[in-house]
């Protein structure tokens, strides 16, 4: 390809990414400083940026990942900590991110519109290419002593502490050095490991950066609506400052180029790998990995992607049918994973599997690859199915999550090759080699199962949980704690204390107003929305008098749309632009009686896998409905709610070609009615959820979720609560006695709870796609024949509050200490009643004063992150169910977050500490934002037009609220604060749930005492064991 130059900058020829061919590619580079910029043009509201560059990891020191974190510290343009992220937000931004891998770091942005990206880019690159890197920002931030003698570090040290010893890194840790040579830089740990950063020194991370940290070596990745003409600009900004700083640039080498020599295995190794357990644990995790193709063998590696589809997707794949499908399951989920390098790695991962079966795997695996091949058995159509399947995919990934389909492959062929090569083209195209694989042969798929898996040399490792691991860790620990203590001594301890206070004095210098003076917020008139045009099926104004029918071209052509009969329940179409049509069928769980209630999960588990009773009375079986919903169905699901919310409804989605728009309605037609429960496939959903549930029980995040609800909710009237695994581990063992004793009595409930649900009344249908090239919208649902004569009233629509219980009505007096052996860290939820109405006008000053409190920059993220008392703290504003949470996460002084939190929020609320101007501005922004990212694809858009009319009932616009943020006061904020924050640090007004770990939760729960909280001490699995939350 030529290039042609403009001004400075090399402009390569663009070109198309999408099947569609609608997103255009830009390459632009600096001839003078070899800056890099890659711009997707990608419809949509957000604006966002991936600044990476090529990093190698030496050694187990951690300078790329504590370089990482350092870069936010401040830059020799804005030497403040937190000007970058108190900036943000003035450009409609919620913050900024970065993450580390062992072969490069990025860094991002995402703002609501071009113009406040364009004006934030150059100080973003000020900070990654000159940053203060000051001693106070390590000691704080990496790595120091504090009073007690404990090793600590705001983020570096107390994120390794919670990740190094967890069963997912160690045995990556084990895998890199097993399958790489030293030399290549795929060995080490990015993050380092803690003895390593305990001896880091801040020389060792400025080296780092002189390194790789050039001009030359980063790449600027834009996705969505950007002038061209404003993004050159922008960019000659940057490489003019760039020029001024570095008068005598020289280039520096790519680090990854030429790529390292990566050898073939020698020969097969197996290994078990402990992790620190508990005396409950009996799962374990099992990987067997493979060295496959180099990154640029684009069709190679898209061959293996399908050849892994056809073996392990779907519950009839070769895989799963041996693992997975089965009453005795050797497994939860089996899946593969190609992690990309200079060589690609293809991993097999077993996950949740009983520790009586861990050594059967490997050998049951390999021996099954064998027996394929040596059966020649590939079924030729079924891989026709997957691969038009995986087409449709990739068409409906360019719809749904363009700007990651573009920038990860886009920083890989960065790192690995050159922007203006034809690899990077192809880098970026690769759904046209799904044409090629079209034309495979059956000798083509088992020739890539023989080089791929057959002929080549494996690593397996067996990951078992150790409970004399996790014992000796913890004595090894105290160990060497106290031995510091002792070598230390009191004035040596006072000394490091007084040396932390002289750093954090140092690093929480204020912001001149000068430099948020000079960053102008820009008119949100400039932020693009997607538009939705909404239509409902005529017979609502029958079940509900008061709806009234949009006037719109969508509404006349469903309107038109005539049938023979009525079309007796709810649906509301939104239109877009879209090549797929998705259906989904919100069931309202109201009326279920409560002995009912917890099938919800099974449900859900088994009706896209169960046989299917036809109107001829014959039977598919599941093998044959799973096969025949792969030709016509893009995806579906069966979940609790829309995104966390709603969540007692049953939500049945299907997505698919808008030509196969009449099959998907007859589809869910037989999904919904016809599906026959049978005691096997019952037993294989029961088995695989009840061995997922440790896995589960292992998160201290989903544990406080589940204990909040517990409390919160009457068991008797919420599916959701029934539905969640802590309770399911106690409901289902009775349940799979019962099935295997006689199963009549438990399909018979199933039945019971399919009628119930599926009721016309229950059911409220949502369409989106492009509703005006349907030809019949609405008549196509006459083949939903309801089973009863005539439907009732649409039920109000039921919302998470309606199935509280007394502690949810009327939190206060309920603080609940949950033991949890497996985790080191602690966490914690605290609720308190909050707005309950949508429309409310005190939403958009609380929305306001929760971006003040938790942002980035905000009082509650600067002290508890600030002085690493935890690793994130947040409000969590819960209108459906009307309560207003904090939630503090690995927290290693979980109570000192709390009253670190409560005291500056009663400082606050008497004046005493005081809100500046420009958090307030910030905060108007960054809720801006929030409204646009909410709606930054068409089908998110479409999705939220349904939220908004039917569940959340709101009349409000989206620009009327936009200006109820906009017109936010200091008192506004102030009101709220007192009427609904304060309250969650009352005890008479909320309720407390902590997880924390063995060793601490007698300590904690007896300070709780002394602070006013008393508490119950609780093991996770009495959460609903002994109904000790209902009352």
């Amino acid at each position: 390809m030529t290039p042609t130059v403009t001004d400075d900058f090399v402009n390569f020829s663009s070109f198309l990414v999408d099947p569609c061919e609608t997103i255009q590619i830009k390459r632009y580079k600096s001839s003078k400083t070899g800056l890099t910029a890659v711009h997707a043009d990608i419809e949509g509201p957000l604006v966002s940026g991936f600044l990476a560059l090529a990093t190698k990891v030496l050694n187990d020191d951690g300078c790329p990942h504590t370089l990482e974190h350092l870069v936010f510290l401040g830059s020799e343009k804005y030497p403040y900590k937190g000007a970058l992220d108190s900036l943000a937000p003035r450009a409609y931004a919620p913050g900024t991110n970065a993450w580390t891998d062992v072969d490069h770091t990025c860094y991002t942005i995402t703002t609501a519109g071009s113009d406040g990206f364009l004006q934030l880019l150059p100080v973003y690159v000020d900070h990654i290419l000159y940053p203060t890197l000051t001693d106070e920002g390590f000691y704080t931030e990496v790595h120091h002593i504090d009073q007690d003698g404990q090793d600590a570090g705001i983020v570096v040290y107390c994120e390794m502490q919670a990740r190094e010893n967890s069963m997912t890194d160690i045995m990556q840790r084990r895998l890199q050095h097993l399958m790489y040579p030293k030399e290549s830089g795929y060995q080490n740990e990015a993050g380092g490991l803690m003895e390593n950063l305990r001896t880091l020194k801040i020389e060792s991370i400025r080296d780092y950066h002189r390194q790789f940290y050039t001009p030359d070596n980063l790449v600027i990745v834009i996705t969505g609506k950007v002038d061209q003409v404003h993004l050159l600009s922008s960019l000659e900004q940057i490489d003019k400052s760039i020029l001024d700083k570095n008068h005598n640039m020289t280039r520096s080498s790519k680090p990854w180029i030429p790529a390292p020599v990566i050898p073939d295995l020698l020969h097969d190794h197996t290994e078990i790998v402990y992790f620190p357990g508990h005396e409950l644990e009996d799962m374990c995790e099992i990987t067997v990995t493979w060295l496959g193709p180099h990154w640029n063998a684009f069709l190679e590696i898209q061959a293996i992607h399908m050849l892994n589809a056809y073996l392990s997707e779907t519950p009839i794949a070769p895989l799963k049918k041996v693992f997975v499908e089965r009453n005795d399951p050797y497994c939860t989920e089996l899946d593969f994973r190609i992690q990309e390098r200079s060589r690609i790695t293809i991993t097999a991962c077993f996950q949740n599997v009983p520790l009586a079966k861990a050594d059967d795997i490997v050998p049951t695996f390999i021996s099954t690859l064998h027996a394929m091949l040596n059966s020649l058995e590939i079924d030729m159509d079924r891989m026709a199915a997957l691969i038009r399947k995986e087409k449709l995919k990739f068409l409906d990934e360019y719809e749904t999550r363009a700007t990651y389909m573009v920038a990860l492959p886009a920083i890989t062929a960065c790192l690995y090759g050159d922007l203006g090569s034809d690899d990077f083209v192809d880098a970026l195209q690769q759904a046209k080699y799904l044409d090629v694989l079209v034309d495979f042969t059956k000798q083509d798929w088992l020739h890539l199962l023989k080089k791929t898996y057959i002929d080549s040399a494996y690593t397996a490792l067996i990951g078992k949980p150790s409970l004399a691991m996790s014992e000796r860790l913890i004595q090894e620990e105290n160990a060497r704690v106290e031995a510091q203590r002792a070598y230390l001594g009191d004035e040596g301890l006072q000394l490091l204390a007084a040396q932390l206070d002289h750093a954090n004095r140092i690093n929480e210098a204020q912001i001149p107003s000068r430099i948020m003076e000079g960053f102008p917020i820009p008119d949100v008139s400039s932020i693009s929305s997607i538009e939705v045009l909404t239509a409902i099926n005529p017979y609502c104004q029958l079940l509900d008098a008061t709806t009234k029918l949009p006037k719109n071209p969508v509404q006349a052509h469903v309107s038109r749309d005539e049938s023979p009969g009525d079309i007796p329940f709810f649906i509301q179409y939104d239109d877009i632009s879209s090549a797929f049509v998705s259906i989904s069928v919100y069931m309202n769980t109201s009326n279920m009686p409560s002995h009912l209630r917890p099938y919800g999960r099974m449900y859900m588990d088994t009706i896209f896998a169960s046989p299917i009773c036809l109107d001829d009375g014959s039977l598919i079986s599941h093998d044959d409905v799973v096969q025949k919903l792969d030709l016509d169905i893009i995806s579906y699901d069966a979940s609790l709610g829309y995104q966390g919310a709603f969540r007692e409804y049953i939500v049945v989605t299907i997505k698919v070609e808008a030509k196969k728009y009449s099959a998907g309605v007859n589809w869910l037609r037989y999904l919904m009615w016809n599906i026959q429960f049978t005691h096997d496939r019952l037993v294989v959903a029961i088995n695989k959820t009840l061995n997922d549930i440790p896995q589960a029980k292992r998160s201290g995040k989903l544990v406080t979720d589940w204990t909040i609800r517990a409390i919160n909710t009457d068991i008797t009237k919420s599916t959701e609560a029934s539905c969640s695994y802590l309770y399911q581990d106690t409901f289902l063992p009775k349940v799979l006695d019962k099935i295997r004793k006689n199963s009549s009595q438990i399909i018979h409930d199933m039945n019971e709870f399919r009628s119930i649900l599926c009721r016309g009344e229950n059911l409220r249908v949502h369409v989106m796609g492009d509703i005006l090239r349907l030809k019949q919208p609405k008549s196509v649902f006459r083949s939903w024949k309801l089973r009863q004569k005539k439907v009732k009233a649409i039920p109000p629509v039921i919302r998470s509050k309606d199935a509280f219980g007394l502690f949810g009505r009327r939190p206060g007096q309920c603080t609940t200490v949950v033991v949890l052996p497996a985790t080191e860290s602690s966490f914690s939820i605290h609720s308190a009643k909050g707005p309950s109405d949508f429309d409310s006008p005190e939403i958009p000053p609380l929305l306001v004063l929760m971006e003040m409190l938790h942002a980035m920059e905000g009082v509650y993220t600067r002290l508890v992150r600030g002085l690493g008392l935890s690793y994130k703290c947040w409000l969590s504003n819960l209108t459906e169910s009307g309560l207003i949470s904090l939630c503090i996460l690995r927290s290693s002084n979980i109570l000192g977050a709390f009253e670190h939190v409560k005291n500056a929020t009663h400082q606050l609320a008497t004046g005493e500490m005081q809100f500046d101007t420009y958090a307030l501005e910030g905060a108007k922004s960054s809720v801006i934002f929030d409204i646009a990212d909410c709606e930054n694809t068409r089908e998110v858009a479409a999705a939220q037009s349904f939220i908004n009319k039917v569940l959340r009932q709101s009349k409000r616009q989206k620009c009327q609220f936009f200006k109820a943020v906009q017109d936010v006061t200091m008192q506004d904020v102030t009101k709220i604060l007192l009427k609904y924050i304060l309250p969650i640090f009352d005890p008479r007004a909320s309720n407390h749930v902590i997880v924390t770990s063995c060793a601490k939760s007698q300590e904690i729960a007896q300070s709780l005492y002394l602070m006013g909280h008393p508490a119950q001490v609780i093991k996770v699995e009495d959460v609903y064991a002994r109904d000790i939350f209902q009352q």
